[in-house]
């Protein structure tokens, strides 16, 4: 199974778009005479199609006395669902927003020469619109939703049905002169009927945990995978466009949403390891021993120390470090990276444990380093936003946020070292210490 083509729902994964739907739907409820729905219940109603979304607002807003036997209802529905359609259309973009990392996994993924369509409930002529307000249409290869006709000119059914994902296959592999089967696919969304649909399909499903609907009932469909938001997937790109995603430790790390490198930022590191002749490296946060073991891989002559505070991951590393014979040039501690006492010089010092405590570990393990020797941290764009904050509305994380900012700053300013800054992975910094005569 090799994974070319990315299909993503639009509402919950791709954009956070619950406030706007909710002020539409509730404009057009008091347009016609109806009290306004709660917003958080709102935004719990929408993954199934427009009509639906309306409908049960409707219902919501009498009181559960609203239906379709009546034709005066009928009526009633088709005037406050247009009206929905036409005010949203109008103002499609104005609190939605990106999710975190949304745009780097879009580029990512053209650039290693992915598939990306979108299969959405959501009208499609609002979802292009939304997405060429906010620069990410040019990323996608198809857009699917209710108005698109399949080659006999049938109209695309709803999730959970599957007519959309069929109809994406047919397209790609007759543009692309290729010969996708559903094994290529990989199906992401915040909503059980994205899972169910791509289930039904016969395809890889991956649910987003912190999107917009129903959390529960998305997981009670055991998607094979689940991240906090779609961008998480970025990190397994190349893992699975493997014939066989049997490497334990990414496999592991997926399931278990355990934090590992980005390729791209992993391979930087391995070539700077190769091009300045690395011996000894330390490591500061091993999670499951992924990056450990590949700097280790690199040549016999290295040696990697390592720590981790998690027992269950430390434990992990323990084994993958076993199973692939390192056992005696990879030394893993268990313990907090912040109390421990490490002896010995290393060639380069690798940050990538707490991001709130990168400072403190900094100024501790600076004097581990030897003479020529650097210190490397990821995660300095943390998917872009420390760039630009907007792109989450969660405190802890905008806290978080802010610490890695102060981080980069604490670098800048740093009379000790000269840092570069690296647009590689999720962000790079690359510490040396200044020479006497600088």
């Amino acid at each position: 199974m090799s994974i070319q083509v990315y299909v993503f729902d639009c509402d919950g994964t791709i954009i956070d778009s619950g406030e706007d739907i909710a002020s539409c739907v509730n404009a057009s409820l008091q347009k016609f005479g109806y009290w306004p729905v709660d917003e958080k219940e709102l935004i719990s109603f929408t993954g199934d199609g427009a009509k639906k979304l309306v409908l049960r607002a409707l219902s919501r807003s009498t009181k559960n006395r609203f239906n379709l036997e009546s034709e005066y209802n009928k009526n009633q529905f088709d005037s406050v669902f247009n009206y929905y359609l036409e005010l949203y259309h109008s103002n499609p973009v104005v609190k939605t927003h990106l999710y975190a990392g949304i745009k780097e996994l879009l580029r990512v993924l053209k650039e290693k020469d992915k598939k990306v369509v979108l299969f959405t409930n959501k009208p499609e002529s609002i979802a292009r619109l939304i997405f060429e307000k906010l620069g990410i249409y040019g990323y996608f290869d198809l857009l699917v939703g209710p108005e698109t006709k399949d080659h006999d000119g049938n109209s695309i059914k709803l999730k959970p049905e599957t007519d959309g994902l069929y109809h994406a296959m047919a397209f790609l592999n007759e543009k692309y002169k290729a010969s996708y089967t559903k094994e290529n696919f990989v199906m992401i969304g915040d909503s059980d009927v994205d899972i169910i649909a791509g289930k039904k399909f016969g395809c890889m499903t991956v649910g987003c945990r912190g999107g917009i609907a129903n959390r529960e009932k998305m997981l009670a469909e055991n998607p094979d995978l689940s991240f906090s938001v779609a961008s998480e997937i970025e990190k397994f790109i190349d893992i699975l466009s493997q014939e066989k995603c049997d490497d334990f430790i990414k496999n592991f790390a997926m399931k278990n949403e355990v934090p590992i490198m980005q390729d791209e930022g992993s391979d930087f590191i391995c070539g700077y390891i190769t091009s300045h002749g690395v011996k000894s490296v330390l490591e500061i946060g091993t999670a499951i021993g992924y990056s450990t073991v590949r700097f280790a891989k690199l040549s016999p002559q290295i040696r990697v120390t390592t720590i981790e505070l998690d027992e269950e991951r430390y434990k992990a590393a323990v084994k993958n470090v076993e199973e692939q014979g390192l056992s005696e040039r990879i030394t893993l501690i268990h313990g907090d990276a912040l109390t421990a006492e490490i002896s010995g010089l290393f060639d380069l010092i690798f940050i990538d444990a707490a991001k709130a405590q990168y400072q403190k570990f900094f100024e501790k393990y600076k004097e581990n380093l030897s003479e020529n020797g650097v210190i490397i941290t990821d995660n300095l764009s943390f998917h872009g936003m420390v760039e630009d904050l907007s792109l989450t509305h969660n405190y802890s994380t905008k806290k978080l946020v802010k610490k890695i900012r102060k981080y980069i700053e604490f670098l800048k300013a740093n009379r000790e070292f000269d840092t570069e800054f690296i647009r590689r992975g999720d962000g790079i910094s690359v510490s040396r210490r200044k020479s006497s005569e600088s």
